[in-house]
């Protein structure tokens, strides 16, 4: 991956916050990792699939997302959140480190990752 790689991010619809679709603010929490995560959260690799691409994969698994947010690596290297390209279970499956941050870390980091998201935009929406 470059640096000016992005890492897309789906958007579980309980991570948006107020109701007019027109307008969907996501929460900090869709860089959060969850309990589940292990402190790893997934991401897509930009350099393998397109932002339309990442949500059609995910779907197609039964998952949920109203759409995907993108951030790039350096983005991540910035706030020394290493990313890591792993390819399990499936090609093109990175994540975001977070295993060595402590619980404050990580809701600083996510914040920070939201507002680069949030400048960018949303990267698709069906």
């Amino acid at each position: 991956m470059e640096e000016n790689t992005l890492l897309h991010r789906q958007v579980h619809p309980s991570f948006i916050q107020g109701d007019r679709l027109s307008s969907l603010v996501f929460s900090s929490q869709t860089f959060k990792p969850t309990p589940k995560d292990e402190k790893c959260l997934s991401v897509y690799n930009g350099d393998k699939y397109q932002p339309d691409e990442s949500y059609e994969h995910y779907v197609d698994t039964e998952m949920e997302s109203v759409g995907v947010v993108s951030v790039s690596l350096q983005e991540c290297n910035d706030i020394e959140l290493p990313v890591v390209e792993d390819n399990i279970p499936f090609d093109g499956h990175s994540f975001i480190d977070y295993r060595d941050k402590s619980n404050s870390q990580i809701k600083k980091k996510a914040t920070l990752l939201k507002k680069k998201a949030t400048e960018r935009g949303w990267q698709y929406r069906p």
